[in-house]
């Protein structure tokens, strides 16, 4: 992630196609990717609903097919499941493979992506061991679902991918690179001006981003309507915040407002909220979690931002009319 914001900022990266993406909700630090958006000479996305990114910053929209519209194929830890289309795409609708195969043709890139059809792409994705060497028609000979040739453990054969072949509580590897060798618990950096340290995370009301974080299934909408920041009531008290109250959250980041939620769910010294609302990300850090090289070393999906931030919360000082 920080990586993909240095490259917007220094103009590495002039031409930007997300697919499913709302890099204003999901990235960090998000006054950076913004200004690394403005820069860019093109943005085009590919979605199912307009989402924070789209409305600023795409000059193109594509309209994307929901998963009933398409072919596909989904693996639990313990089986694979065939997802057969059942709907036909309205309008202009296309799927993602359709618009990156027609993109390669158009620009002439020979074996980018070589699949003429969905299947061919997904029989490819399924050539391995652990799923029998699948296919689609084979998972449709066998009414859609096949059990995975896995462990129900990990590592069954007691054999760990660490240069002594055991676990190792101690990694010198991770010291080499300047990360602690035993996992450690280190707390943010307190400060006077913001002493309230931010987490966020889930509820039964959010749903995935493609769906605009919920915004755009009216039920769920209308459940979960705007952003509630969970407040301590020693917090709320000291702060002369009231339950429902409009309040502002800040740091040297930036800010958002949410309304007060005050309740003994979360300790004293913490604020809490749901995320993908709008604007929560002007908070926190953008740094990286991890050194690159370590997230080369140990395999790790992608080099995520700290996503941490310590801010102060107050009342939300009323318009001017």
């Amino acid at each position: 992630m920080p990586q993909i914001t240095d490259a917007l900022l220094s103009g590495r990266v002039r031409v930007l196609f997300l697919l499913g993406t709302d890099m204003l909700s999901s990235f960090a630090d998000v006054e950076r990717v913004a200004g690394g958006l403005a820069r860019t000479d093109l943005v085009v996305t590919h979605d199912l609903f307009l989402n924070d990114t789209t409305r600023r910053f795409a000059d193109v929209v594509l309209p994307a097919t929901a998963w009933l519209e398409e072919l596909g194929c989904k693996s639990t830890n313990t089986h694979l499941y065939l997802m057969p289309k059942i709907l036909d795409a309205p309008g202009e609708t296309r799927s993602c493979t359709d618009l990156l195969r027609g993109l390669a043709d158009r620009l002439g890139l020979v074996g980018f992506f070589p699949w003429q059809t969905d299947e061919g792409l997904i029989d490819a994705l399924l050539d391995h061991p652990a799923t029998g060497h699948a296919t689609v028609a084979a998972l449709r000979a066998e009414g859609g679902i096949r059990a995975l040739r896995v462990s129900h453990v990990a590592h069954p054969d007691l054999v760990f991918p660490t240069p002594s072949g055991k676990v190792e509580f101690y990694s010198e590897r991770a010291e080499a690179l300047g990360l602690p060798p035993l996992p450690v618990y280190v707390p943010l950096p307190a400060s006077e001006r913001h002493p309230l340290s931010f987490r966020q995370g889930r509820t039964l009301t959010h749903f995935h981003g493609f769906y605009d974080h919920g915004r755009a299934l009216p039920t769920l909408a209308r459940l979960d309507p705007e952003p509630r920041l969970w407040v301590s009531p020693a917090d709320a008290a000291s702060r002369g915040l009231t339950d429902g109250a409009a309040v502002r959250v800040f740091n040297d980041r930036g800010a958002f407002r949410a309304r007060a939620h005050v309740t003994d769910r979360v300790p004293p010294g913490t604020v809490w909220m749901r995320d993908g609302w709008t604007g929560l990300n002007r908070v926190t850090s953008g740094a990286r979690s991890l050194p690159d090289d370590a997230v080369d070393l140990f395999g790790f999906s992608a080099g995520q931002a700290a996503f941490d931030a310590m801010v102060e919360v107050v009342p939300e000082e009323p318009a001017l009319v």
